[in-house]
């Protein structure tokens, strides 16, 4: 605390450590060399160690008396990790912009304003950091700070994908990566990959994401950049413990604490022990989860980190709740609330829902229970739709981005080409522009040919794939699928369920209220059902009121709550917009794959228990 009162004196003279240093010639240039070590392209690969000695070095070495490096020194000191009151740190900042200001230091001025973005994040929640975050990006955008703007492009995108703006978010880790090469940084930025590699992880591309952090494991190992090497191999337990592979996911999170512990990265150890604990909950392990639970909220107090609190919170009341003790989880999910609102991720706020109807049914409180699932299903209704638009943004964004690298490696290429012409081939001039211009109108034509076969191809996989009516996979589509989740079922060695349904006395109600109002009866129960699965299960339509559900990860006994809940909620359907005494009904067959088994095979026996199910009665489920 005692460097933080410091730090916020006047730097003029108000700290005896200011004159450690004589006032030799040369105090100012190292200052001044400190500070674009601090700001420039070396921070790009900068440890916190080494940034936070630099900052130490310039807060020594500023020369008493001079405002302009004093405005400098404030703009980047606000930025150390040293700030265990963030509301001091807040003040701080706004002094640093206000001084910035007084003199008309531009990049001081959005240095000192990037400071209270994150300041106000940590204190308010990412959606406000956001609103500061926006207003600094219009700032920079036509000023010669593309370096800074670079970085404020990526601390959006990374807040944006916090809060499941994946395609957004994209789009910005792109503008960034621009940035950085106008600022004449033309590697590729390690923090920026990282960034878009957990947002390729967040919206469920897990191959890409996993490559990259595969092998910046593997480059940061050799750089000795210990920080790096924990952040990617967390990472990677999030990603195996989201793609299905438990065990691989608790090796990943070991492997973090380990390389936390063992270079005594403190605040590491915190985020290493939360997410191993995530993944033992997963596994059973509660008793070993709420051990790494404790020590992790530890290492986050030694570092006055209360960023963390709500998924704490959560994940405690999981593991108690595991231990079937539900009073204990009611009053750890009470503590996460608060925080997990604050934060603004609906993603933690839908577990919460979901865990804690749970914990309120094994105590018979049904009533609330039930509220807080009809709240974990609205959400989670919403974080899908939200997740498809994302997906269909994403879709968009990366063809527009590649269309404009695109056309300007084809616009440099041709500039080069046609310096060289003109140099070469000064007494034939005029032949060469007309050999340019029609070299240009028959790439704009060759690329107005590709955009349109694109756009009919893309249509033509849509029809093809897509049922026009329900919206649903086609048999086309749904039996592909199939066909890849049987061969990763083989692969690694996982369960997967089919599910066949048909609607009972479907045809009465074709004949009774025509054809409109059966497909109106099909989009509307197809609808129902897509809204009660899980996450990665998939639905097709395979005939005219026949459907076939794909369910990996799980066996038959697993299977049958879902086809359960499909046909009570069918059950409970009312359609007073064609009838209100109109009910409906649905038939289920269940089956297991076994190992090597062919499609054809499953959905035959999945077909066979559907028929079971008709002959001892229909609406009922059979396996």
């Amino acid at each position: 605390m005692a460097s933080l009162l410091l730090a916020l004196l006047p730097v003029t003279g108000a700290c005896r450590q200011y004159n450690a240093v004589p006032n030799s010639p040369g105090r100012a240039e190292l200052f001044d060399m400190h500070f674009e070590r601090v700001v420039g392209p070396d921070s790009m690969d900068s440890t916190s160690k080494a940034y936070e000695a630099d900052l130490e070095a310039m807060r020594t070495l500023l020369p008493p008396g001079d405002a302009a490096r004093n405005v400098r020194f404030r703009s980047v000191y606000c930025t150390s990790n040293r700030w265990e009151n963030l509301a001091r740190g807040l003040a701080y900042s706004d002094d640093a912009l206000k001084r910035a200001q007084a003199i008309g230091d531009f990049g001081s001025q959005a240095r000192a304003q990037f400071c209270r973005a994150n300041f106000i994040s940590m204190i308010h929640g990412s959606p406000r950091g956001l609103v500061e975050l926006d207003t600094l990006v219009k700032m920079l955008e036509n000023s010669p700070e593309r370096q800074l703007l670079a970085e404020i492009l990526m601390a959006r995108g990374s807040a944006l994908s916090d809060l499941g703006e994946q395609a957004r978010a994209l789009l910005d880790f792109q503008r960034a990566r621009a940035a950085y090469r106008a600022a004449g940084i033309e590697r590729e930025v390690d923090a920026l990959l990282l960034e878009t590699a957990i947002t390729y992880r967040r919206i469920g591309d897990w191959d890409q994401a996993e490559r990259y952090f595969t092998r910046s494991t593997a480059t940061m190992e050799a750089k000795q950049n210990w920080e790096r090497v924990n952040t990617n191999l967390i990472q990677l337990g999030y990603l195996y413990e989201q793609s299905g592979a438990p065990q691989k996911s608790l090796e990943s999170f070991q492997r973090a604490l380990d390389v936390a512990t063992q270079h005594q990265l403190t605040f590491a150890m915190g985020s290493s022990r939360m997410g191993l604990a995530a993944a033992q909950i997963a596994s059973g392990e509660f008793d070993a989860a709420l051990t790494n639970l404790a020590l992790a909220r530890e290492s986050f107090q030694a570092n006055h980190d209360d960023r963390n609190n709500g998924m704490l919170a959560l994940l405690a009341g999981q593991a108690m709740a595991g231990k079937g003790k539900p009073t204990e989880a009611l009053a750890h999910y009470r503590a996460a609330l608060g925080p997990i609102v604050h934060d603004g991720n609906q993603r933690y706020l839908a577990m919460l829902y979901q865990a804690r109807a749970s914990s309120e049914e094994a105590l018979g409180h049904n009533a609330e229970a039930l509220a807080d699932f009809k709240r974990y299903s609205a959400l989670q209704t919403q974080l899908q739709s939200k997740m498809r638009l994302e997906q269909s943004r994403l879709l968009e964004y990366e063809y527009e981005i590649r269309r404009r690298d695109f056309e300007n490696r084809r616009l440099r290429t041709e500039a080069a080409s046609r310096l060289q012409q003109v140099k070469a081939l000064e007494s034939v001039r005029r032949w060469q522009r007309l050999a340019i211009l029609l070299g240009a109108l028959l790439v704009m034509l060759l690329v107005w040919l590709a955009i349109r076969q694109w756009r009919k191809s893309r249509a033509l996989r849509t029809l093809a794939m897509t049922d026009p009516l329900t919206g649903i996979a086609t048999r086309r589509a749904i039996e592909s699928l199939l066909d890849q989740k049987l061969l990763r079922a083989v692969q690694v060695e996982h369960p997967l369920c089919v599910l066949m349904l048909d609607l009972d006395h479907f045809k009465a109600i074709n004949d009774r209220y025509g054809h409109p109002a059966g497909d109106r009866v099909l989009q509307h129960i197809t609808g129902v059902w897509t809204h009660l699965l899980r996450v990665n299960d998939r639905i097709g339509r395979v005939g005219g009121e026949e459907f076939l559900i794909l369910c990996p990860d799980i066996h038959l006994e697993q299977a049958r709550p879902i086809a359960e809940r499909l046909l009570e909620a069918t059950r409970a359907q009312k359609l007073p917009f064609i009838d209100p005494a109109l009910t409906i009904a649905v038939s289920i067959g269940i089956a297991e794959a076994t190992l090597g088994e062919s499609r054809e095979s499953l959905v035959a026996r999945a077909d066979a228990a559907l028929y079971r199910a008709k002959h001892n009665g229909r609406d009922r489920v059979e396996s």
